[in-house]
């Protein structure tokens, strides 16, 4: 039978409950007595600190700034986990529970031999030192007598199976900062259910191939409770890299005592610190049990195997039995590309589903094993009522009683609150991943709106989901239908809506990240009121805020906005975390811009929604003072039966959201990413410029282009014979000259016309002189043609001069030759159609100091006909 610490034989153990309060008294009082030494207190053997990282640390060692920081974190959310009870069973327990792993007359035999270092006479393991001072002087005699216990009378191991003691103090350290934190023995472990991997802490040892870890202290060194956190450490290290456990046991050893600690998904337990020199048996039948060949007496579940390489020690396939509703075995094989997903945390339900294909068809299932409360209904009764409904989880076999924890304690085990809890396994049809993963907006949004439709789906065939949360939304298969684009999972704390009785007294279920506001506030009431649907409702409201808040793309997550949501989640105090999700509804929060305006809308509309809920609930909550607790529970369950079609609301929602998606995406997609000119080939029909921008239809075309953009290739030009005769070709602009303040370029004139490309706006009334816009590059100049190819003045086109460039540098003009000069009688008639075309020009300002700045009140005017007075320079020649 358990007992307490009323060990009549063992001073220490003067308690089984250890609560916060009374190590934090422990702590004061450590202060107070190195402040002043002379003091004395009740209180003297208590070491607590919140992590077994100090507690583990030497007195001459200092804290790392990183390991340190980081354990006391991880310890205090481990204690806060195992919680502040220490239950200590019976030693008489403890002397039975490996009494069959090895006969009396073999342990005779053993102690009585010289090669087991015990002396009979003197009651006494002659290797351990009798007052060490350092518990390193302990590593080693340890080691040995363990190893020799192992070697000497351990059950033979089949082949591929081993058991190995390996002292981590000889061995070196993968990281040397948490060396103090690290198991000090363990029992390596070769076998189907181990392999080697990467999370080694020691050269060749790590979490995945550890039967049990064997931690070292000097007595009256270390406290329950600590012990318990640092070794729920190792045990929660275990439980993640050997997912079949059902159980994780470990051993501390002193110069004079050995205690067990066992881990489960009910909670722990010690046993009472046995003298290790007086009942050496005892000692050598932990040391067995813990190091057995059998997985089954390790706590692993046989069901599922794996084969392993050879080479590598890794696991290359396995297989998971199971029984259907009428007894047969199935054998199902591990689909080894995905591991197995399993929760990071030892009580509870310890929820591990496994990705496998069926041997024979090929069908591909998750398999899911969960350690449910024994007084609770059974998964299997929900999954058969949810059968053919969409948006929910569909299950193929359930298998129940695969094991129980109340088996791994004494008979009638009750202190502490323990519950029991019973292992079943459930085979169900297999779906995308988490909708967390998500791709795309529309698979988020409508995988989100199909699981709420599932939840009123299963409302309807009596059933409450009560955890809705991040993780049991499935995005559905690929290319799915509406209907089942996600999928509801995970019915464990699902519950009948007509159990009344039932819905009133379990409260505080689900995930406390998307717990509602009135879940968590109803620990203030003397008599809460039922979990119901608007609670629910509430929760896919914090999955909306945990996608379009937290996430600000696929797989991109703001770590400011997830400190934010994680806030509720580091309180013990439910209250607390009901203020906080007050708060946050409250606040004005801005979507991620990837997410688009449909989004926001949605997020917008369903804030107010679960905001109004919130704030009616609480307003009859701040009520109780004219209200008895029988009526304000009446008031609030009431409330809940007036809002039966709340869910056409928010899923008209949904579905505006995501036809506002498929408008904004067909729209994006519909927007050309650029444009590609491609040549221009000269017709006599009229030429379509193709521009972003108006161009004036009279722009001569020689003008050059507008900068920053390549002109479109140029295509060849007809030939002057082709061209239409003077009489009939309309009277084409003069070339517009620019100030640049550079000097000019003569444009010698191609007998080609080139196509231009414009995009800027121009005036069609602007004059032909006027300076053209800015910032453009020139089209490239062509070779110009002979004299001998001009056409003769009577039938020549008149054509218009060229346009020249000032630029900022001087070219050199090359001396006139007789052979440049147009033919006698040409020049009279230039000239004078130069003249009749131009426009009254008026002189330039001279206050302008800078003609590269132009305002409105000195605007330079257009420059003389310089292309006209170089050309008759030319003929003077």
């Amino acid at each position: 039978m358990p007992c307490s610490a009323r060990n009549s034989r063992q001073e220490a153990q003067t308690r089984i409950h250890w609560t916060r309060a009374r190590a934090k008294a422990a702590r004061a009082t450590e202060r107070e007595q190195v402040m002043n030494p002379n003091a004395t207190t009740a209180i003297h053997s208590s070491s607590f600190t919140g992590s077994a990282f100090t507690a583990r640390s030497r007195p001459d060692s200092e804290e790392d700034p990183i390991a340190g920081h980081h354990m006391r974190k991880l310890n205090a959310e481990i204690g806060l986990e195992l919680g502040e009870e220490v239950t200590i069973v019976s030693e008489e327990w403890t002397r039975s529970l490996y009494a069959n792993i090895v006969t009396e007359t073999a342990l005779d035999a053993y102690l009585a031999s010289e090669t087991s270092g015990y002396q009979e006479d003197q009651k006494r393991w002659t290797q351990l030192t009798t007052r060490p001072t350092e518990v390193s002087e302990l590593y080693g005699p340890v080691a040995g007598i363990i190893s020799d216990v192992v070697s000497h009378l351990g059950e033979p191991c089949r082949e591929g199976v081993t058991r190995e003691v390996v002292n981590s103090h000889t061995s070196t350290f993968k990281q040397p900062k948490y060396k103090d934190i690290c198991p000090d023995l363990c029992i390596k472990a070769t076998g189907p259910s181990f392999e080697r991997g990467s999370s080694d802490y020691i050269e060749g040892v790590g979490y995945s191939n550890v039967a049990s870890l064997i931690d070292v202290h000097l007595d009256g060194h270390f406290d329950d409770l600590d012990q318990a956190v640092q070794m729920g450490f190792y045990s929660r290290q275990i439980y993640l890299r050997q997912p079949n456990r059902n159980f994780v046991r470990s051993l501390v050893v002193t110069e004079n005592s050995v205690r067990m600690l066992h881990y489960d998904r009910s909670g722990f337990y010690l046993t009472p610190l046995i003298n290790i020199h007086r009942n050496p048996r005892t000692f050598i039948r932990l040391i067995l049990g813990l190091s057995s060949p059998n997985e089954t007496t390790l706590g692993f579940d046989t069901s599922i195997q794996w084969k392993l390489d050879p080479a590598t020690g890794a696991k290359i396939a396995g297989t998971i039995e199971t029984m259907d509703s009428t007894g047969q075995s199935n054998v199902y094989d591990l689909n080894m590309d995905r591991p197995p997903f399993s929760r990071g945390h030892i009580l509870g339900r310890g929820t591990t589903c496994w990705h496998a294909t069926h041997h024979t068809t090929g069908a591909e299932v998750v398999i899911k094993d969960a350690w449910r409360p024994a007084s609770k209904v059974s998964e299997c009764d929900l999954l058969n009522a949810a059968q053919g409904l969409d948006g929910v989880v569909q299950m193929i076999s359930f298998q129940d009683q695969c094991a129980e924890t109340s088996a791994y304690r004494p008979p009638g085990f009750v202190l502490g609150g323990f519950e029991s809890r019973i292992k079943s396994r459930t085979v169900m049809r297999s779906y995308g991943k988490s909708i967390q993963y998500f791709t795309s907006r529309h698979q988020t949004i409508s995988a989100l709106r199909d699981a709420l439709a599932g939840h009123r789906s299963l409302r309807a065939a009596g059933i409450l989901h009560r955890d809705v949360s991040l993780q049991n939304i499935l995005l559905g298969l690929p290319d799915a239908p509406p209907g089942v684009r996600g999928i509801l999972i995970d019915l464990d704390m699902a519950c009948w809506t007509w159990d009344l009785s039932r819905l009133r007294a379990e409260t505080g279920l689900g995930t406390r990240r998307f717990q509602s506001v009135a879940v968590l506030q109803n620990f203030e009431l003397t008599l809460p009121p039922k979990h119901d649907h608007l609670d629910d409702l509430e929760s896919f409201f914090h999955v909306l805020c945990n996608l379009v808040l937290l996430f600000e793309g696929p797989g991109v997550r703001s770590k400011e906005m997830d400190q934010w949501l994680a806030k509720c989640e580091t309180l013990e105090d439910p209250t607390q975390a009901g203020l906080i999700k007050a708060g946050f509804l409250i606040r004005s929060w801005p979507v991620a811009p990837w997410w688009g305006e449909a989004c926001r809308k949605l997020f917008r509309s369903f804030k107010a929604i679960v905001n109004n809920i919130a704030g009616e609930k609480h307003s009859i909550q701040q009520g109780s003072e004219s209200m008895t607790p029988e009526e304000q529970r009446d008031a609030l369950e009431a409330m809940v039966e007036d809002t039966e079609d709340i869910y056409d609301k928010v899923i008209e929602l949904f579905d505006d959201a995501l036809a506002a998606i498929e408008k904004e995406d067909a729209t994006s997609n519909s927007t050309p990413t650029g444009n590609s000119a491609g040549p221009v080939v000269a017709s006599e029909k009229p030429k379509t410029i193709a521009s972003l921008k108006r161009r004036s239809t009279d722009e001569h075309p020689d003008a050059p282009p507008t900068k920053r953009l390549s002109p479109p290739p140029i295509a060849h030009a007809p030939s002057p014979e082709k061209l239409p005769s003077p009489e009939v070709r309309p009277q084409a602009p003069l070339p517009r000259l620019r100030r640049t303040g550079r000097s000019l370029h003569p444009v010698v004139a191609s007998d080609k016309p080139k196509a231009t490309a414009s995009l800027k706006r121009r005036s069609t009334s602007e004059h032909p002189d006027a300076p053209p816009p800015k910032r453009l590059s020139p089209p490239p100049i062509t070779h110009a043609a002979s004299p001998e190819t001009l056409p003769a003045p009577e039938v020549r086109p008149e054509a218009p001069l060229p346009r020249l460039r000032r630029s900022g540098r001087r070219i050199p003009i090359a001396d006139p030759t007789p052979t440049l000069a147009p033919p006698a009688g040409s020049l009279p008639k230039l000239i004078a159609i130069r003249k009749e075309a131009e426009p009254k020009r008026s002189v330039p300002s001279k206050a302008r100091a800078n003609p590269r700045k132009r305002t409105q009140d000195t605007r330079p005017k257009a420059s003389p006909p310089k292309a006209v007075r170089r050309s008759a320079r030319l003929n003077r020649a």
